[in-house]
């Protein structure tokens, strides 16, 4: 996912074709950040953009011939492997047309730079699991802390031990479920929460 903004540019021509590239968290956060651009370049001439939001994307021409400059954009966006992700480039017209290849390659070229620029963010799933301890296993939790770095550990203790919520990261999962499967002796019990 993007951690920020970033910025290219690409001229030919005459043309100056400027682009952006940012998180895009749904389709409203999309659009006033499309509006805030319009506003802050007025006088050009296009507006094209493409995002990906989950498993949805669109794209626009904005007046280009079709298929010129939004679907270039949204295939350097699929190609960058980050997921809700948007792009926006303006086209400030230099007088000469550019015919459909050079148009293709400004508004790519531009978003590419774009993307360079654009800082990363990774993503951690997180799960959530119930977990029961019986006494005589209390140590577990202190295993489970030193072996998942992640690991956040909510609850209470009853009658008969301990019980809660266990949140760790996606990928430590397995360590996890085989510590308590292990040590467990069939008396710790636990399941994962649907849900996150």
């Amino acid at each position: 996912m993007p951690g920020g903004e970033g910025y290219g540019e690409h001229e030919d021509r005459g043309s100056k074709f400027y682009a952006c590239v940012f998180h895009a968290k749904d389709q409203v956060s999309f659009q006033e950040r499309l509006s805030q651009i319009k506003k802050e370049h007025a006088k050009a001439r296009h507006w094209c953009w493409a995002w990906r939001i989950g498993e949805a994307y669109r794209f626009e021409d904005d007046g280009e011939p079709g298929g010129t400059a939004g679907r270039p954009m949204l295939q350097v966006l699929e190609g960058s492997g980050l997921s809700n992700v948007a792009a926006i480039c303006v086209r400030y017209f230099g007088g000469v047309k550019l015919g459909t290849g050079g148009l293709m390659r400004a508004y790519s070229g531009a978003t590419a730079r774009a993307l360079d620029g654009t800082p990363r963010e990774e993503v951690i799933q997180r799960m959530d699991f119930h977990l029961t301890l019986p006494f005589e296993l209390l140590g577990m939790r202190a295993e489970l802390e030193a072996i998942c770095s992640s690991i956040h550990l909510e609850g209470d203790f009853n009658d008969e031990g301990w019980s809660g919520v266990a949140t760790i990261n996606e990928n430590e999962k397995p360590v996890f479920e085989n510590l308590l499967f292990e040590k467990g002796k069939g008396k710790v019990k636990w399941s994962q929460q649907e849900g996150r």
